[in-house]
C-alpha cells in the first residue's frame, strides 16, 4: 500500500490535486492508529510534492516516517521491511528535492541533514533488534546503511560512515553472504569510494571490483560508476583499464591518463591532469589522480635507467632529460621525487647527494608494481 502511495495512480492523483477529500479524516476513517497517521503523511507527501511544494513534502513524508517507528520498533514487526525501505527511500530522495528547490530560492537547505537524522532512527531500531536471527530486523539494516552512505556522501561527511561499517563487520550481525545481491552490491560500492578515499587502494580495488563484477550486464549506468572510481585506483597500484572497456562504459577521457601512466610520459600525464581538473574534481578522484603521478615518475625513470645501461645514475642527465621532455625539474626537487620513490619502496637504491648519482640495486632496481604496497 506504501508503494500505491509513492507511485500513486492517475486517479488517485487527481483526487490529491482537487483536495476535494480530508485525508486525514478519510485515513481515520479506515485505518486503527498509527496506520492512520502514517499514510495519511504519505498522501500529503505526494500531494505537496505534486504541488512542487517539496519542502513541505518532506515534512510529510518525515513524518511518515516517524509515525512508521512506532509500529516498527514493536517486537514481531519485521515483516515491515520492505515497508520500512520504501519509506526509507522516500525521506532520502524528497530531502534532495526540498533542498534543491531551497537553494533555488536562495533560502537555507538542511533538509537532508534532517533526513540523516531521521534515518538514523530506522538503524538503530534494525541494527539493535534482539530477535532471533530468523526473524530479525538486522535483516533490513544493510538497505538502510546504503540509504545512510547516499546521505553521507551527499552532504560530504564521511566520518558518519565508520559506524555503518563497523556493525556490519560487527559479530552480531547477519551473514553479508545471504544479504539480497542488489544491497551488497550497493554496499561494496561505498565501501570500496570510502578505501579509496582514505588511500587504501588494495580494499579499493577488491571492493570496486566486487561491486562491478556484480553488476547486472544491463546495468550501464552503474557499472560505470563503479568504473568511475575503479579505474584511477587501479592506475595507482599501477594497473591499467584497456581501451575496449573505457570506451564501452564512456570513460574514454580515461584513455590518455591511462596511457601516460603506463610509459612514464610526464608531460602528457601533467597536461591531461591540468586539462580535465575540473571534471575531476567534480567526480571526487583528482587527488586520486594526483597520486597516480608517484607510478609516472617510477616508469619514466626505470626507462631512463634502461637508456643510461647503469646502475649509477647521474642527476645532472635525469635532470637534463627532465628538461628536454617538457617538464623542467632541478637537482634538488628531483633528489627529493627520488627520496619519496625509495622510501615508498618504488625504487631500490639510494642517492649519493654529494657526488649527484642515484645508485640503484643490480637485483630489481624498480621492482614489479603489484609487490609494491599502495602508501
Amino acid at each position: 500500500a506504501l508503494e500505491t502511495c509513492t507511485r500513486p495512480d492517475e486517479q488517485l492523483l487527481s483526487v490529491l490535486r482537487a483536495g476535494s477529500v480530508d485525508v486525514g479524516e478519510a485515513c481515520a476513517r479506515a485505518l486503527p492508529e498509527p496506520y492512520d497517521e502514517i499514510f495519511a503523511c504519505r498522501l500529503r507527501a505526494t500531494a505537496a510534492s505534486e504541488r512542487r511544494e517539496f519542502a513541505e513534502a518532506y515534512a510529510q513524508q518525515e513524518g511518515c516516517l516517524s509515525a512508521f517507528h512506532k509500529v516498527f520498533q514493536e517486537a514481531g514487526a519485521d515483516w515491515l521491511l520492505p515497508a520500512l525501505h520504501v519509506v526509507d527511500r522516500g525521506v532520502r530522495k524528497l530531502a534532495l528535492q526540498a533542498d534543491a528547490h531551497l537553494r533555488a530560492q536562495g533560502a537555507k537547505a538542511d533538509k537532508l541533514q534532517e533526513a540523516a537524522r531521521v534515518l538514523n532512527r530506522s538503524f538503530t531500531i534494525t541494527i539493535t533488534d534482539r530477535a532471533p536471527l530468523e526473524s530479525s530486523k538486522k535483516w533490513g539494516a544493510l538497505a538502510v546503511i546504503n540509504e545512510l552512505f547516499k546521505v553521507y556522501f551527499k552532504l560530504n561527511n564521511l566520518r558518519l560512515c565508520t559506524n555503518l561499517i563497523r556493525a556490519v563487520d560487527g559479530t552480531g550481525f547477519p551473514p553479508f553472504d545471504d544479504f539480497p545481491m542488489s544491497q551488497k552490491v550497493a554496499y561494496k560500492y561505498y565501501v570500496g569510494r570510502l578505501s579509496m578515499l582514505n588511500a587504501n587502494f588494495q580494499l579499493a580495488e577488491e571492493q570496486l571490483m566486487y561491486a562491478f563484477d556484480h553488476c547486472p550486464r544491463t546495468s550501464l549506468k552503474n557499472k560505470r560508476l563503479c568504473l568511475l572510481y575503479l579505474v584511477p585506483t587501479r592506475l595507482v597500484l599501477g594497473r591499467f583499464a584497456s581501451g575496449r572497456l573505457l570506451d564501452k562504459y564512456a570513460l574514454a577521457h580515461f584513455r590518455p591518463l591511462c596511457a601516460a601512466v603506463s610509459v612514464g610520459d610526464l608531460r602528457a600525464f601533467n597536461e591531461h591532469k591540468d586539462a580535465h581538473q575540473s571534471l575531476y574534481i567534480q567526480q571526487g578522484i583528482y587527488l586520486i589522480v594526483e597520486r597516480a603521478k608517484t607510478v609516472v615518475y617510477r616508469n619514466l625513470f626505470k626507462r631512463m635507467h634502461a637508456l643510461m645501461g647503469t646502475n649509477k645514475m647521474s642527476l645532472r642527465q635525469m635532470s637534463a632529460a627532465l628538461g628536454a621532455a617538457g617538464v623542467p625539474t632541478d637537482i634538488d626537487e628531483l633528489e627529493c621525487i627520488l627520496a619519496n620513490l625509495i622510501y615508498q619502496n618504488y625504487v631500490k637504491g639510494y642517492i649519493s647527494h654529494q657526488k649527484r648519482f642515484l645508485v640503484v640495486s643490480a637485483k630489481e632496481p624498480f621492482p614489479a608494481l603489484s609487490a609494491v604496497p599502495a602508501q
